[in-house]
């Protein structure tokens, strides 16, 4: 099979080149190159190709931008499709991935707002002056019955948990039901000690 090119003005002729692993070695470095002027005539003006190409030795290759499938089906159902320049280059992957990062978003606002709200509802529920006073102002009076109260709150919660191990259900704090289950009023300490 011989063809004559010319190029310029030299003239080339082209044959099947005889040997087999030649004509191997050829065909890859060619397919190489096909497949990248096919790229670039993409970038360039915005269109879609697809490329199948069999080895000599019979394995198919194939290039196609954005993708072989959608154009082949394209080619034989004749069914129109949008042009590649209204469609993201890396197709669905990176729609898919701003959806999951927008929803991501959302819960994390959500998680915010639940946060502030629980911050809130605990601000309200007033403490005893011994649980926040520092050690530093309190006389040893105050000292001694703030030990005590907090020793009664200790076992209260460990009461707590006992009981939510026997019944088998382990705490969960983001029902919210395991902290509000706690009774935290200890009777107040009076001013005079």
């Amino acid at each position: 099979m011989a063809r004559k090119m010319t190029m310029g003005r030299r003239k080339i002729e082209m044959k099947l080149i005889p040997s087999k692993d030649a004509r191997q070695v050829t065909f890859s470095k060619r397919r190489v190159g096909l497949f990248k002027k096919a790229s670039e005539l993409c970038t360039l003006t915005g269109c879609e190709i697809a490329m199948v190409v069999f080895s000599p030795g019979g394995k198919a290759f194939s290039f196609g931008h954005p993708c072989v499938g959608p154009i082949v089906q394209r080619f034989l159902y004749q069914c129109p499709m949008p042009a590649a320049a209204d469609l993201d280059p890396r197709g669905s992957i990176a729609s898919t991935l701003n959806q999951q990062y927008n929803e991501l978003c959302k819960q994390l606002e959500a998680e915010k707002q639940h946060g502030k709200e629980l911050e809130e509802s605990g601000m309200k529920c007033p403490k005893p002056y011994w649980f926040n006073a520092p050690i530093g102002e309190l006389n040893s009076d105050q000292l001694v019955e703030s030990k005590k109260r907090m020793g009664e709150l200790r076992d209260k919660v460990a009461q707590r948990v006992d009981e939510l191990s026997v019944v088998g259900s382990a705490p969960t704090f983001a029902t919210g039901n395991f902290v509000g289950a706690i009774d935290l009023n200890v009777p107040a300490v009076p001013d005079e000690i």
